[in-house]
């Protein structure tokens, strides 16, 4: 029947102004700035020299030989003009690992330091990074993943540049490598693309990048990790939620700064997930980060619950001008919603099929429920290293 009464205009309008207004009530229609390409301003070597602080880079391989030979030299390789020092630190017996180092031995630019095998009251990764930094002979620290390949030898520079008296933690983007599954990166990009924007406007919460330079004086004044010794893995996360103060954060997100991740195994990926869940229960500012992508996530299922409930009650009813309403404003959410995530992943060229945008959209909220139950259900003493 096409009825044209008030109480069908109404149900029309609200389809159709839900529809645009939850398209919108999403983290790639937020603005986030991509950093200006390095270099570009400084003309000598000299005052490159003078403006680049020297920086120490910590690695604490676990497990990881494979991507030690492979990605080392890519940092002890950087062209840069202040020092560099390139800290490994390694569980001790690992004979693999240290084969690896020997072949660079001669490089002045790598320092190796070892840690013991067992650390019954303290996450075996904070410790090795507490000694690294220890070892730094350099004001400016960086923690890094040597799962990570830097884009060229200009990485650093890239990072350094943003080195300045009044900040305190810089954070470099990473992204994952175009080997790695669709659904991976779209939901890394996701996740990583509300905390740029946080970054950006003074409300820095955690780091889920695998790049992070700080000041080694500030992290020994203020003893490093204490607080969240115990806890096995969120190392970026709680030094980004401890030391920022609202004015001390920078995030660089050149392409010329980016760190690329190497695919990671199944299990890593749920472990990232399980962990973060476990170390969010004692980072502040918690409830105010996640208001946010919970807000949008409500929004985006709401608008699909209502359109589908209009679609299926209106062809019971036979109430076509319903029907067809639905189905527009259906129309209008998949393009502008397509449209927007689109723009935003061609900005920082994540490339993904367009017709995965919106499944892939929707199943946040969904996986995030998996990896609650799973938590839920797990061991807690999984998560720390007091094994009592």
């Amino acid at each position: 029947m096409l009825i044209f009464d008030d109480t069908t205009i109404a149900i029309s309008a609200v389809l159709l102004l839900t529809s645009v207004l939850s398209s919108f009530l999403n983290p790639f229609f937020r603005k986030v700035k991509i950093s200006e390409s390095p270099v570009a301003g400084e003309s000598t070597k000299e005052e490159s020299s003078r403006a680049l602080p020297p920086v120490s880079i910590i690695f604490t391989p676990h497990d990881n030989v494979e991507e030690l030979s492979r990605n080392l030299p890519g940092y002890l390789n950087q062209q840069y003009p202040a020092d560099i020092q390139v800290i490994v630190v390694a569980p001790q017996k690992d004979n693999e690992t240290a084969d690896i180092l020997k072949r660079y031995a001669d490089n002045p630019r790598l320092y190796t330091t070892f840690i013991p095998e067992s650390s019954r009251y303290m996450s075996r990764k904070k410790l090795a990074i507490t000694l690294g930094v220890k070892a730094a002979r350099n004001e400016w620290v960086m923690m890094a993943d040597i799962c990570c390949t830097p884009p060229s030898d200009r990485w650093l520079e890239s990072l350094a540049r943003n080195c300045t008296s009044d900040k305190d933690l810089i954070i470099g983007y990473t992204r994952y490598d175009e080997d790695t599954p669709d659904y991976m990166r779209f939901e890394r990009f996701y996740h990583t693309f509300h905390l740029m924007r946080e970054d950006q406007q003074g409300h820095a919460y955690r780091c889920a990048s695998n790049a992070l330079l700080f000041r080694k004086s500030r992290f020994l004044s203020e003893e490093g990790f204490r607080g969240n010794l115990k806890y096995i893995r969120g190392e970026y996360d709680f030094m980004v939620n401890k030391y920022f103060n609202g004015h001390n954060l920078i995030l660089e997100n050149s392409p010329e700064g980016t760190l690329t991740e190497q695919t990671p195994t199944g299990k890593a990926w749920c472990e990232r997930h399980l962990f973060y869940m476990e170390s969010r229960q004692h980072l502040e500012r918690t409830f105010k980060h996640r208001m946010l992508p919970y807000l949008d996530q409500a929004a985006l299922h709401f608008n699909y619950i209502l359109q589908c409930t209009a679609v299926i009650l209106s062809v019971i009813l036979q109430h076509w001008i319903i029907t067809a309403a639905a189905f527009l404003s259906l129309l209008i959410t998949m393009v502008l919603r397509t449209y927007i995530c689109k723009k935003a992943l061609t900005r920082f060229s994540v490339a993904l099929p367009t017709w995965k945008i919106l499944p892939y959209e929707a199943a946040i909220g969904w996986h995030h429920i998996g990896y609650r139950i799973k938590y839920e259900k797990a061991n807690k003493y999984d998560f720390i290293s007091h094994k009592l």
